[in-house]
C-alpha cells in the first residue's frame, strides 16, 4: 500500500479488461526488474544467462535438446527450455476472476517460458542452416502441445523480439512462450475476418494466390508461402503460410516443419541483408486452443521488421501508414533471398 492508502500493484500479474476498447492487457509488475526494462536505468549483465556454462543463472531448466550425457543445467545443449525469470503470466496465479463496476479483471493464470534458441550467442534464426532450424520449429511444436492439450488455456503464444529496438531485454536469441486464459484480440480479429468468409473459401489462402498474381510474394516451396501482405503495416512485412490449410499448428507435420524452418531462415537472411539485421518481431498465430471447432481459421507466421516508429496517428486510430509498397519490398526481399533448394522430406 502507499501512503495514500492505494494499491501499489498487485503482487501475482492480473488481466484486467478496458470498459471502453473492450480490450485485455496484463499488468505484471514483477516485469520492471527485467535488464532494461525501465528506460534510462543502466544495467550491467556481466555474464549472459543463456550462454553455455552459464545455466546457474536461469531458473532450473523444463526440457533440453541435444545434450549427450551430463545433468540437466550443463552444458553440451542444442536448445534448452526455462521458466521466464519476470512472468507475465503464472500457474500459481489463480482462476477466480472479478467485477467491480465497469473494472473487470481475472489472475493471468498461465505460464511464460524462453526457449534459448541455441548455444550460440549471436547466432539468431536467420544465421541458421535447414537442420538447426527445423530442431528449433520442433522445439516450438514440443511446448507448443504441451500447453494446447492442459485446461482453462485458450491460447499460446509463440514470439521472438530480435534485438532490444525490438523488445529483447537480453541480446542471446530467444523465443518466448506465452500462455494466455484469454484470446486475444489480435487473433480474435482474424478469426472474426476468416468467420466472415467462411463457405467463400479461405481468406489467407486467397491472400497467397493474389499475392502471386500482384508479385508480392517473396519466396515458396513445397510447403510455405512468404509473401509481403496486401495491406502492410510496415515496410518489409512478412506473412508466412502453409500451403496446406490447417487451423492449429498443433497438428503440423514434418512437411510443415521442414517448409516452415526454409522460408523462415531463407527470408531473415534476405531481410538481413538488405537492412543491415535489422530488429524485428516475429510470431506465430494459430487457432485458440478451446476445445472449439476453428477449421475455417488458417494458421501463419508473421514478421514485421521495426525500422520506422509508431507515433500519435497509430496509436489514435488503430491505422498504420506504411512508407514502402508492398510490392517493391517484395522485389526487395525476393532479390537478396538466397536460392536453396528445399531437402527431402524428413
Amino acid at each position: 500500500m502507499t501512503e495514500n492508502g492505494a494499491h501499489s500493484g498487485p503482487a501475482l500479474p492480473e488481466i484486467r479488461r478496458d470498459p471502453v476498447t473492450g480490450a485485455w492487457s496484463i499488468l505484471a509488475v514483477g516485469r520492471s526488474r527485467r535488464p532494461g526494462a525501465v528506460p534510462g536505468k543502466a544495467t550491467v549483465e556481466p555474464l549472459c544467462p543463456f550462454c553455455p556454462g552459464n545455466e546457474s543463472l536461469t531458473p532450473p531448466e523444463i526440457w533440453a535438446e541435444g545434450r549427450e550425457g551430463g545433468p540437466p543445467d550443463s552444458p553440451g545443449w542444442k536448445i534448452r527450455v526455462v521458466p521466464n525469470l519476470y512472468p507475465a503470466l503464472m500457474p500459481e496465479a489463480g482462476t477466480r476472476g472479478w467485477r467491480r463496476g465497469t473494472r473487470v479483471g481475472r489472475p493471468a493464470y498461465g505460464d511464460h517460458e524462453v526457449i534459448i534458441n541455441s548455444p550460440g550467442h549471436d547466432r539468431s534464426l536467420g544465421d541458421m542452416g535447414q537442420e538447426e532450424a527445423v530442431g528449433l520449429m520442433h522445439a516450438y511444436l514440443r511446448r507448443y502441445r504441451h500447453f494446447a492439450s492442459q485446461p482453462r488455456l485458450k491460447q499460446v503464444q509463440i514470439i521472438i523480439n530480435h534485438k532490444k529496438e525490438a523488445g529483447a531485454s537480453l541480446d542471446h536469441p530467444h523465443t518466448q512462450v506465452f500462455v494466455l486464459p484469454v484470446v486475444t484480440r489480435a487473433v480474435a480479429d482474424e478469426l472474426r475476418e476468416a468467420r466472415r468468409h467462411d463457405g467463400k473459401g479461405c481468406p489467407l489462402c486467397a491472400a497467397v494466390l493474389e499475392a502471386s498474381e500482384d508479385g508480392r510474394v517473396v519466396l515458396e516451396n513445397e510447403a510455405w508461402t512468404a509473401f509481403v501482405p496486401y495491406a502492410s503495416c510496415a515496410p518489409f512485412e512478412v506473412r508466412f503460410v502453409p500451403r496446406r490449410h490447417n487451423p492449429d499448428f498443433a497438428t503440423s507435420d514434418e512437411n510443415d516443419i521442414g517448409g516452415m524452418a526454409d522460408v523462415l531462415t531463407r527470408t531473415l537472411k534476405a531481410l538481413s541483408t538488405q537492412l543491415n539485421n535489422p530488429p524485428y518481431n516475429l510470431w506465430i498465430h494459430s487457432a485458440p486452443c478451446d476445445g472449439k471447432d476453428h477449421a475455417y481459421y488458417h494458421w501463419h507466421v508473421e514478421m514485421v521488421p521495426r525500422i520506422i516508429v509508431s507515433a500519435g496517428f497509430e496509436l489514435a486510430t488503430g491505422m498504420y501508414i506504411n512508407i514502402l509498397s508492398p510490392e517493391e519490398a517484395a522485389r526487395q526481399l525476393r532479390e537478396a533471398v538466397i536460392t536453396r533448394a528445399l531437402p527431402a522430406k524428413m
